[in-house]
């Protein structure tokens, strides 16, 4: 899906997609490290998930410069091309959300995972979002503030979870 965002959102010049695309990629290290660590200890799942945080820190103030750059361009997404994309993902993103949902409370590595996954869930809804409103308006404003909104929530997500894992390791050097 990173790759389709990115492809289509470089094409379109489009924040939400871009945004969406800049997120995802990380997602493939987060998930991934997730598995490889899921039977070690409580401070190596923590030192994990605060990278992690970093991560998705980074993908967020990548997902502003993207926004930064369709202020700059002024370019109009095709709202086909958003709602298309946005509907694919959506479909994918609540299905990792489900899988996840049940252990997002067992330990702060799978609650990192399955964030993201939620977060992924709000970015495809606002991609859809922007599409149906550059469709009404003709205009690149919907897609610049709901990318925006999806660079924000990745930000805040990264804060929560690199907050909870300082905690996590704190409670293990007792």
């Amino acid at each position: 899906m990173f790759a389709v965002e990115l492809f289509w959102g470089w094409q379109e010049n489009s924040a939400t997609l871009l945004s969406d695309a800049a997120h995802n990629s990380g997602d493939a290290l987060i998930l991934g490290s997730s598995l490889f660590v899921i039977l070690s200890s409580m401070a190596l799942k923590a030192k994990l998930a605060l990278f992690k945080s970093f991560i998705m820190g980074c993908f967020g103030l990548l997902a502003f410069y993207n926004v930064f750059l369709t202020i700059w361009t002024t370019t109009i997404p095709q709202y086909n091309v958003l709602t298309t994309i946005g509907t694919i993902a959506l479909i994918g993103n609540i299905l990792s959300v489900l899988l996840l949902m049940y252990y997002r409370n067992k330990d702060i590595n799978l609650k990192s995972a399955y964030v993201c996954c939620r977060n992924d869930v709000i970015g495809s809804i606002s991609i859809i979002i922007a599409g149906v409103l550059v469709m009404y308006t003709n205009n690149y404003w919907p897609d610049v503030i709901l990318g925006s909104v999806v660079g924000g929530i990745i930000i805040w997500s990264s804060i929560t979870i690199a907050k909870e894992s300082l905690n996590e390791l704190k409670l293990n050097r007792k």
